[in-house]
Order: structure tokens, then C-alpha cells, then sequence
């Protein structure tokens, strides 16, 4: 069932010239519009398609149905956040664990806003999630930004802290997407503060 369900979400073809690179980011676009509009269940190819002024045949050839462009476009949103923890990584050796954490979550929600299909894509199904090595990577990233405000953190148990609190990141996604807009604010406020004492306690031994 595994195999099936990956099978059926890679790509078609792959682009191997500019133009083809072009064409792909012009269907992945119109995809995260369509997307955002209707929610994922609603969107279709055809709309896909439409929207990016492009026959149905061309979209297609790269993507043999939606979990395959659901998943593309998962994991292009996952390299976008991958470079966002990447650069918060430079930062963190000058930043308290308070100050990393509003620096941390105030950039997820940053990257919510510009990304505004990211919220209907947490309904696709699992299969068409971002490859398990993009998600390692993310934890990697996250794990450096604790290591460096923490210094003499062990590696195990920094990747296991960014872990738990990539899925605390993921919840507050979640509820974010449920939420009015009033309760955003105080929702965010909420996340910062759990995320907070989660990290401040179990890094309080190391940095004592």
C-alpha cells in the first residue's frame, strides 16, 4: 500500500531544461492558488490547469494526479521553512531561549501568511507529505539554533527537543488554520509561552 501511495504521488517527468523548470513552477503557483481558494479536497486538475493557462495534457506530463502536485508543492513550502530555520540558525548563539522562541514562531506564522495554502495542505492526505529527509533536515536545523544558544547541548537530545517542538510548531499550524482571526492573536500568545517553559525547562540543567 506504501509503495502504491508513493508511486502514485511522484512526479510524471522531471524537467531537465529551464523552460520545463519554468513550466513547473507555473503549475506548482497555480496550484497554491487553487488550493487556497477551495481547499484541498475541492481543488481539481482541471482547475489547476486552467488557472495556469495551460492545457491539461502539459500538466500531466509532470504530474500524473493530485497527490503528486500536493506533494511537490509540500515539499517546495518545506524547503522555503527549511531556509527560514537555516538562517534563524545564525542568529541563535545571540539569542535567550524567550528570544528565540518569538523569533521561532513569529517567523512560522510569518511563513503562513505568505504561503497561503499552507493551511489547506494540513488536510491532504499523509502520503503526500514532504520526503522524510526534508523533514530530518528541519529537525537538524531547529536542533543547531538550540545547540547554539545552548552551548554543550549533546546532539541526541538537541535533535529530540526540536523534534517535540516542531510538533508543538505543527499544532499551533493547526489551530491557527481553525482559528478567527481575533483568536490568532492570543493563540500565538499561548504557543509562545508553552514553547517557552517546554524549552526553558529541559534546558535549564545544561546551561547550569
Amino acid at each position: 500500500m506504501r509503495a502504491g501511495a508513493h508511486f502514485a504521488s511522484a512526479p510524471r517527468r522531471v524537467p531537465r531544461q529551464e523552460r520545463g523548470e519554468r513550466r513547473v513552477a507555473q503549475l506548482l503557483e497555480a496550484a497554491a492558488a487553487v488550493i487556497a481558494a477551495t481547499g484541498y479536497e475541492a481543488a481539481t486538475m482541471s482547475a489547476i490547469a486552467e488557472r495556469a493557462r495551460a492545457p491539461i495534457g502539459s500538466l500531466y506530463q509532470f504530474f500524473p494526479n493530485k497527490p503528486a502536485i500536493t506533494h511537490a508543492l509540500r515539499t517546495v513550502y518545506g524547503g522555503d521553512y527549511a531556509s527560514l530555520l537555516k538562517a534563524l540558525k545564525d542568529e541563535a548563539a545571540h539569542l535567550s531561549v524567550e528570544r528565540l522562541v518569538i523569533r521561532l514562531v513569529g517567523m512560522t506564522i510569518a511563513f503562513v501568511e505568505s504561503h497561503p495554502a499552507f493551511l489547506a495542505l494540513l488536510d491532504a492526505p499523509l502520503s503526500t507529505r514532504s520526503p522524510e529527509s526534508l523533514r530530518q533536515t528541519l529537525r537538524l536545523c531547529l536542533a543547531d539554533c538550540l545547540a547554539a544558544v545552548t552551548p554543550g547541548l549533546a546532539k541526541r537530545k538537541a535533535l529530540r527537543l526540536a523534534a517535540v517542538t516542531l510538533q508543538m510548531v505543527k499544532g499551533l499550524n493547526q489551530l491557527y488554520a481553525e482559528s478567527t482571526a481575533a483568536d490568532r492573536i492570543h493563540l500565538v500568545r499561548e504557543y509562545r509561552v508553552a514553547i517557552t517553559c517546554y524549552l526553558a525547562t529541559r534546558l535549564e540543567r545544561v546551561a547550569a
